[in-house]
């Protein structure tokens, strides 16, 4: 017991996203995975150029002081801007090979996903390669459905694993389903309403919305 202890505290863990802005969603999912995975910290990673979405009006860098500043001390959670010095389109395969170089070929290695990301994962610029680096961690709802046909399925189908303890003896090359606590908030929601002049207290932590109204971003 205490040997597979040592070796998971050395896995790292992952969680990439836009954060625009973080929200206690976000913050929720990301403590409850740095649990279930037994890693000492997870890394929270915005990305700074979106290559699936239209140009974001705030910048990386203030995301990123959003992201830190909702964190805070919190002992699990910190933030890495390691996309945000790279140029160009941010790929999450890139960064996994970043992160694989730095790390070495024998940690654990998981990056944790949604499930509506994982639907529409064969978007994703090599998509099919992410496992030579990576498990995969899905966050699922709990009414989720996963792809019954074509490549993807497949793929899923391939690389899946029930047991949490399967990923835990190799680096990389498998996917896990699990239950986390979905919140009823989002991004796309809290920058509604801060156009409209109504107020988000309580949806992201007062530091954030504190940074929001001081910078007047998303009016």
């Amino acid at each position: 017991m205490a040997m597979g202890r040592s070796v998971n505290n050395m896995s790292v863990a992952l969680f990439g996203g836009t954060f625009n802005p973080v929200h206690h969603g976000h913050l929720r999912i990301a403590i409850e995975l740095a649990e279930l995975l037994e890693v000492d910290t997870l890394r929270m990673i915005p990305c700074a150029l979106p290559p699936h979405r239209e140009a974001l009006t705030v910048s990386a860098e203030q995301r990123m002081c959003m992201l830190q500043a909702a964190i805070g001390g919190h002992p699990k959670l910190t933030a890495d801007n390691i996309e945000l010095r790279r140029d160009g389109p941010s790929y999450t395969i890139d960064t996994l090979r970043q992160i694989r170089a730095q790390i070495g070929s024998q940690v654990p290695l998981h990056l944790c996903l949604g499930i509506d990301v994982l639907n529409t994962l064969d978007s994703w610029h090599h998509w099919q390669q992410l496992t030579d680096y990576c498990h995969l961690i899905i966050s699922a709802r709990p009414d989720y459905h996963l792809p019954e046909h074509g490549v993807l399925a497949e793929w899923i189908n391939q690389h899946r694993r029930d047991n949490l303890e399967q990923l835990k003896q190799t680096s990389a090359g498998k996917l896990y389903v699990c239950d986390t606590s979905l919140l009823a908030i989002s991004s796309t929601d809290i920058r509604d309403r801060i156009s409209r002049g109504n107020a988000i207290d309580f949806l992201t932590p007062t530091a954030v919305v504190n940074y929001i109204q001081q910078h007047h971003l998303y009016e």
